[in-house]
């Protein structure tokens, strides 16, 4: 049985699993305990949430949600940037379930912007995020270090 949840600090080592899976090689002690520093400041922040796609007990996919209050408007705004897939779960369906929960998780606190902006092309079938009420926009990046 596949489903999304709310990460808690407890799956430290549960995402640790996921992220060697997603690079394919073992994380030094050092950068595991980094991972953990990480997930407890990350979790601790207003607004935060990392969901995570669980298959049986195992941690199969991870989106990172960040909600903000707008510059501009008076409405909160959504923003999902980093979502991983275990190469072996990486499906339009596993993708879409984390999607599909962010955006659920917007509209709960009242976003009145949803954004997705991802590095990786996500494994989703045409016209999908068009479904899901989102429309592409422009994005000019640059990596400062």
């Amino acid at each position: 049985m596949v489903r999304v949840r709310e990460a808690l600090p407890r799956d430290a080592a549960a995402i640790r699993r996921l992220l060697e899976a997603v690079l394919d090689r073992r994380l030094e002690d050092h950068h595991a305990a980094q991972l953990a520093r990480n997930l407890l400041y990350f979790l601790s922040g207003q607004g935060n949430a990392l969901l995570l796609l669980e298959e049986g007990e195992r941690v199969v996919g991870a989106a990172s949600v960040w909600v903000r209050q707008g510059v501009f408007d008076d409405l909160p705004v959504a923003r999902v940037d980093r979502l991983l897939l275990d190469p072996e779960h990486r499906t339009p369906e596993a993708a879409l379930a984390l999607l599909e929960q962010a955006a659920a998780l917007a509209r709960s606190v009242g976003a009145g912007d949803f954004e997705v902006s991802l590095e990786d092309p996500l494994p989703l079938p045409e016209g999908t995020l068009k479904d899901l009420g989102m429309t592409a926009l422009g994005t000019y990046r640059a990596r400062i270090r």
